[in-house]
């Protein structure tokens, strides 16, 4: 099934033929494998192992991993869990070696509450994560889905194999993009069943609107999933953050509307941890 299949029109940074030949040749395109602590999201504070993917269908304009943007011929490995001992390897690594490295990691000293697949976009590596979940379920991981939440047929393709669904909200004025909101509303819909949580990270210039139609579509779809209010971080170029006295302004918005609403910042990066 080829990737180009869940993309339509949006295609950004992601390249579509390298993606064809990793599936082709059944392997991955990566940035990174490394053990940290969860940053984002109602479940910070744990242990988990992130697999970031190559490739992404946005390009936003606060992210901070610039490096899912570039055609690495390298990706970086963390030897030992949480020491930043990276060592190189080549792209597309083989997903036979990869489900091995996951093993490893997974069965080691440290353990892992779950496996982060991140990016980049995992979804338009499909393949990778129907190879990787069973790996991180049979050591006694759960699988969490980092998305942008934009390619919903990539979603159905490996709904079975998902257990925590870590979904973004693409605020526009944000992101420099357009909403995909029919996406995200699919998503949201087709992951019932499976724990779900929706983030939305927002600018200092952020309007009252964007915030609005966000947090009133959750509750409509979801109304009992947590809806997560992430304050940008700066980075790079990007300094439009929010301040503290508009940080509430956004959370009262929001809970008018919705009835679990948290605000909660990117940790890691508080802490000085990838």
């Amino acid at each position: 099934m080829g990737v180009s299949l869940f993309l339509g029109s949006h295609s950004m940074t992601a390249d579509l033929a390298r993606l064809a030949t990793a599936e082709r040749k059944r392997s991955a395109d990566l940035v990174e494998i490394f053990s940290a602590i969860q940053g984002e999201g109602p479940r910070t504070g744990e242990r988990h192992l992130f697999v970031r993917f190559l490739h992404c269908d946005m390009k936003c304009a606060y992210c901070d991993t610039p490096a899912c943007h570039t055609p690495l011929d390298s990706w970086r490995l963390e030897r030992t869990p949480g020491r930043r001992d990276f060592e190189r390897r080549s792209n597309p690594e083989p997903l036979a070696s990869l489900c091995d490295i996951v093993n490893l990691a997974l069965r080691g000293p440290v353990r892992h509450a779950a496996v982060s697949l991140t990016g980049g976009e995992p979804l338009l590596q499909p393949w990778a994560i129907r190879d990787l979940a069973p790996v991180a379920r049979a050591a006694g991981a759960r699988v969490l889905l980092e998305t942008d939440a934009n390619l919903d047929g990539a979603f159905d393709s490996v709904r079975d194999c998902i257990d925590i669904v870590s979904m973004d909200w693409k605020i526009p004025s944000a992101t420099g993009e357009e909403v995909r909101k029919d996406a995200h509303v699919r998503i949201l819909d087709h992951a019932r069943g499976i724990e779900t949580y929706v983030k939305a990270v927002f600018a200092g210039s952020t309007p009252d609107h964007e915030i609005l139609d966000a947090a009133r579509t959750v509750a409509r779809v979801r109304p009992e999933i947590p809806f997560i209010l992430q304050p940008v971080s700066a980075f790079g170029t990007f300094k439009d953050t929010p301040t503290p006295s508009r940080v509430l302004e956004v959370q009262e918005l929001a809970m008018a509307v919705h009835a679990d609403v948290r605000v909660i910042p990117q940790v890691h990066r508080l802490s000085g941890q990838l």
